[in-house]
């Protein structure tokens, strides 16, 4: 919707009938809520739920990208620090290679 098109109010005449006239009649008694406002609350839990956000995915990592500490070979290296970080973790019984049975 363009900026140019935008109106402040909107004026809706809705006609309900059988189930849904009985689902919104359930809603207003036990919620409590005028038509309008139950109708602008099941519109914002609507639109949050199938309207996705047109946002870039880089700038939703932008504060994580590079945030982090470590080696800079890191992204090349991993393998190396994991297997170095296993072998300071796992006793050296453990790590002995196993006879052979038979």
């Amino acid at each position: 919707m363009s900026s140019d098109s935008f109106s402040p109010d909107v004026r809706i005449n809705a006609r309900l009938s059988g189930d849904d006239a009985a689902r919104f009649q359930e809603l207003l008694e036990s919620s409590g809520l005028s038509a309008s406002d139950l109708l602008r609350a099941a519109l914002r839990e609507y639109h949050a739920a199938h309207v996705r956000l047109s946002r870039d995915p880089l700038a939703l990592l932008a504060g994580f990208i590079g945030s982090g500490k470590g080696p800079e070979d890191l992204s090349v290296r991993y393998k190396d620090y994991l297997s170095e970080s296993l072998e300071n973790k796992i006793p050296p019984s453990v790590q002995e290679p196993r006879g052979t049975y038979g």
